[in-house]
């Protein structure tokens, strides 16, 4: 598979590796999403990535307080999706 194959479905892609990460597709979807992944090394990067941060930022969370940066660096990332997705923040 090319590693441009998800680019015209960009945002219909990442919210399937959010749904992925979250737990919340079907057996069937998961299924298909991995296989994708083993695939796709786009996709697989993008995953890698959103799996990162939110291991990061579970991590972060359990204690009481953030560390250094770790509000700065989300901001930044919510602002660059926001410019890949335009409206994606409305």
């Amino acid at each position: 598979m090319s590693d441009e194959c998800c680019e015209s479905v960009r945002a219909e892609s990442l919210t399937r590796i959010y749904h992925y990460l979250d737990g919340e597709l079907t057996t069937t979807e998961i299924r298909e999403i991995s296989v994708h992944l083993e695939q796709c090394p786009s996709c697989h990067d993008e995953y890698e990535i959103e799996a990162l941060l939110k291991e990061l930022v579970r991590r972060s969370c359990s204690r009481e307080e953030a560390p250094m940066g770790l509000r700065e660096k989300i901001r930044q990332r919510i602002a660059t999706e926001q410019t890949v997705w335009p409206g994606a923040g409305a």
